[in-house]
């Protein structure tokens, strides 16, 4: 073999080993304060964004997609940061990364050329402020421009890439050449996986941005690959690359079949179909989402909630890792007050998001959650060492159990209605073909308990559900299901009902029959009423501009009154707001007021509704919410029936559940009221 200004593998080593001893003073640099932060994982945005709650550790909240992030909501190391080494004072931007020790050793890449020309966006950089260019990667595929770099990993052990970089760092940047690059990874067992922005167009083999390359030349995953069954993806046969912006995958896959099944990754576009994914959820094989992008994003508290993935890192076993509940409501627990403590630790239950503008009662919105609530977390793949698991619960007051397993313990029950594959005869086609059209059943037991295996097949679509994989949650709970508590206002009875404040924690059970529980409890406050409007007249009452005159239902106001005044009760724990609704005239027309929520005092004409956060205040009385004007209605506004109708909306976040899908509950979270009058404007 052959190494640039080296001949021989002893002065090949004797070089790594001169890297190894130069390499501390890096760990001992006054950069990477933060690093360790990503120890559970990493990740860069394609956007950047402002952190509306909360602050990095150097106290900007100017986040960039050229920073590295961490899931909890930290900034781990700032662009300038990884490009101290290159003398570059711009951000580059990140468009891929791979963290080689927490000391502050990585190797990444930037979405922007050096501006001093001394490195390219596709080039392979590491923070020692060496450099491998993009034409050296892709050698061995016949390519011989820069194709842009997307994601990279090294595959093989610590120590040998270490030594690999020892080389790296003796060598100058242009003597990669010629096939040098691929020698030296070969001579330290050392692979070198990627993806590429572009697309190298070839119609025996095309090499696309969509795939998973291997630098000694051969295709490690195809976009057919990593989204098949639940997307049609890759070239030429299906018609639709997805690309691939970035993957993690463990240090040391071997390529083949069961790798499909390790690597997380995010495609460059979007897809609404069998299966549903954005170009900035993290996947794994069939295209099933493991974490969507709004909740990896979601500890930053960003004003937007999508702001996309350029690369991706997680320690795949480095860093040992005990199942979890990570998504309450499919939001952050993070982002619950209370979502994460000790056990035993308060909270509302209540998530919270910044409320932007108009001006509000409160700087922060909270929300409950009722109906089907989804929960999910971690859980290894494959589940080494968990045998089975459950999400458990108690009502706030109670006392955690005194061990894990429990048998008196409340626990969520989940019955799922899903499909495994058959073969099946297609009559255009001649043939068979594997559809994943027979029915089975996978579902906790009455203590709550659910398989471990049987579950990660179901959601990876392996084992007997080989191809049909499944947007599982570890849980849904059917909140609603429990018994009726008190729907409005206090005391809240200290039972287990539909309205509570719950404590969650997941339990699992190992291959020696031992009972562990998570070291934390996430509170949640159920919510499963909607806003109680008080019989007529006093739940919608309408009167004239003096405040004081009432125009029954059925009524008829004077003649030439067209301005009125709206009045209302109504109650909820959780009230979000109102809006109203006027119809009639000739021809018929209407006119809409809101919705008026409780937290905006201005948002409606002077003078304002009389509203808090439970409804109309004080309670139990009627109020002013706000005027109308018949004359809204234009020409229509003549001697005519009206009809005034108003909803009132609930805040909880809620979810349906059919036993195979759930999603956001949208109708019905409101209660409705109306009445009739005539006028003559």
């Amino acid at each position: 073999m052959y190494i640039p200004r080296l001949c021989s593998r002893p002065i090949l080593i004797a070089s790594a080993m001169l890297m190894t001893a130069a390499f501390p003073a890096i760990a001992q640099d006054t950069q990477f304060k933060n690093l360790k932060a990503c120890e559970g994982g990493a990740f860069s945005t394609e956007e950047d964004f402002m952190m509306t709650r909360g602050e990095p550790f150097d106290g900007n909240p100017y986040i960039s997609d050229g920073d590295l992030l961490s899931p909890a909501g930290d900034v781990c190391a700032r662009n300038a940061e990884l490009l101290r080494r290159f003398d570059v004072k711009d951000d580059l931007g990140l468009d891929g990364v791979d963290i080689l020790s927490m000391d502050g050793l990585i190797a990444f890449s930037t979405e922007l050329d050096s501006p001093f020309d001394t490195f390219g966006a596709g080039d392979i950089l590491f923070t020692t402020g060496a450099s491998i260019p993009n034409s050296a990667l892709v050698a061995a595929f016949g390519i011989r421009h820069d194709v842009g770099l997307d994601e990279l990993k090294f595959i093989g052990k610590d120590e040998d890439i270490r030594r690999f970089i020892g080389v790296v760092q003796q060598t100058p940047r242009d003597n990669w050449s010629g096939g040098r690059l691929q020698a030296a990874l070969k001579e330290f067992n050392l692979d070198l996986w990627f993806s590429i922005e572009g697309t190298v167009w070839n119609p025996r083999r095309p090499i696309l941005d969509g795939d998973v390359l291997s630098v000694f030349g051969s295709i490690v995953a195809t976009n057919h690959d990593l989204l098949t069954p639940g997307a049609p993806a890759g070239l030429p046969a299906d018609g639709v690359d997805f690309g691939n912006d970035a993957f993690a995958v463990a240090r040391e896959a071997i390529a083949g079949a069961s790798v499909l099944s390790a690597i997380f990754f995010s495609t460059e576009i979007n897809y609404d179909g069998k299966v549903n994914f954005t170009d900035g959820d993290v996947l794994r094989q069939g295209g099933s989402v493991v974490i969507t992008n709004s909740s990896l994003v979601a500890a930053f508290n960003p004003a937007a909630k999508f702001l996309g993935l350029d690369a991706l890192w997680f320690p795949f076993g480095r860093v040992p890792r005990d199942p979890r509940i990570t998504t309450m409501c499919e939001l952050s627990v993070g982002q619950f007050n209370g979502g994460i403590v000790p056990i035993g630790g308060g909270g509302t239950g209540l998530h919270e998001s910044p409320l932007a503008s108009p001006p509000a009662l409160t700087g922060t919105l909270t929300r409950p959650c009722g109906l089907y609530v989804p929960v999910d977390g971690f859980l290894p793949v494959p589940p080494t060492n968990v045998t089975r698991f459950r999400v458990a619960y108690r009502e706030f007051t109670e006392p955690p159990p005194a061990v894990p397993g429990d048998p008196t313990t409340q626990a969520t029950q989940t019955v799922w209605h899903l499909t495994k594959g058959i073969w099946k005869w297609n009559v255009p086609t001649s043939s068979f073909e594997w559809v994943c059209e027979d029915p089975a059943i996978l579902q906790t037991d009455g203590n709550g308990w659910m398989n471990a295996q049987d579950y990660i097949d179901a959601k990876n679509g392996i084992g007997s559900y080989l191809g049909c994989p499944h947007a599982l949650r570890l849980a849904v709970w059917n909140s609603a299901a429990l018994p009726a508590g008190t729907p409005t206002g206090d005391p809240i009875p200290a039972v287990r009902d539909r309205e509570d404040h719950y404590v969650l924690w997941l339990e699992w059970e190992d291959t020696s029959a031992v009972m562990h529980r998570e070291s934390v409890d996430h509170n949640l406050q159920l919510d499963n009423t909607l806003p109680v409007i008080a019989p007529y007249p006093n739940g919608l009452q309408l009167r004239l501009s003096d405040g004081t005159t009432v125009v029954p239902a059925c009524g008829d106001a004077p003649v030439g009154a067209s301005t009125f005044q709206v009045w209302g009760q109504f109650l909820d724990r959780y009230y979000s707001g109102f809006s109203l609704g006027l119809k009639g005239g000739n021809p018929p027309a209407s006119a809409s007021y809101g919705p008026h929520a409780f937290y905006d005092p201005d948002d409606g004409t002077p003078p304002v509704k009389d509203t808090d956060d439970t409804g109309t205040t004080p309670d139990a009385t009627t109020e002013h919410l706000r005027d109308i004007s018949l004359l809204d209605l234009g020409a229509s506004a003549v001697k005519c029936c009206y009809f005034l109708d108003m909803y009132v909306y609930d805040r909880s976040i809620r979810h349906t559940f059919d036993g195979t899908h759930f999603n956001a509950f949208t109708g019905g979270n409101w209660s409705y009221a109306f009445m009739t009058f005539a006028a003559e404007p």
